[in-house]
């Protein structure tokens, strides 16, 4: 009997960037990143742990990967990637806070968005959101953004969505605070 060979984190960036190079980036990265985000589910835990919840796996001028897991309970500043980007989720779940334009620079927060594993979803290189953890463990997922993430400039909003500062991930990573749900936001969940 042949044991099944597990995929890895280093096979799924290698199919990805396969995947970038193709004439519609955009889908083929979908189908690549579904195809491992359910076989890493079907694993029943976290594909790598890390003590940082984010792990930077690849970056090109073209792509950049992440190994994300969220801490349960803890939600990020908003923040856009001025690119498209797919999250793929394999354990747990994700809420995406989806904030719109208000008086020029300014953001407030329009839809909740709840992802649940197994799910791929996209957000277009207009988004601003903010992520969060609301299951009671860490959750899992690998973002894909179609360019040079690190690398661009964009921008950060504080909480209370005012004027944006350009990004900083230290600024970031320091912003993460206890989940603030509105009551009056909208809600959607995806599964």
């Amino acid at each position: 009997m042949v044991a099944a060979t597990l995929p890895t984190l280093a096979s799924a960036v290698l199919d990805l960037i396969e995947a970038r190079a193709t004439s519609d980036p955009l889908n083929a990265l979908r189908d690549v990143l579904h195809m491992y985000v359910q076989q890493f589910h079907s694993t029943g835990s976290l594909v790598q742990e890390a003590v940082d919840d984010e792990v930077l796996l690849h970056v090109s001028p073209s792509l950049t990967v992440y190994h994300i897991t969220l801490s349960p309970g803890v939600q990020y500043p908003p923040h856009n990637h001025l690119m498209d980007a797919l999250v793929g989720i394999y354990k747990g779940s994700e809420m995406n806070l989806i904030y719109s334009p208000r008086d020029g620079s300014r953001v407030s927060a329009a839809t909740r968005q709840e992802v649940h594993a197994p799910s791929v979803i996209h957000m277009d290189a207009n988004a601003v959101h903010a992520v969060a953890n609301t299951g009671p463990g860490r959750s899992g997922a690998l973002h894909v953004y179609l360019g040079d993430l690190p690398g661009t400039r964009r921008q950060l909003w504080a909480a209370d969505g005012l004027q944006p500062e350009d990004f900083d991930n230290a600024r970031y990573l320091v912003g993460a605070r206890p989940i603030a749900l509105n009551s009056n936001l909208e809600g959607k969940e995806t599964s």
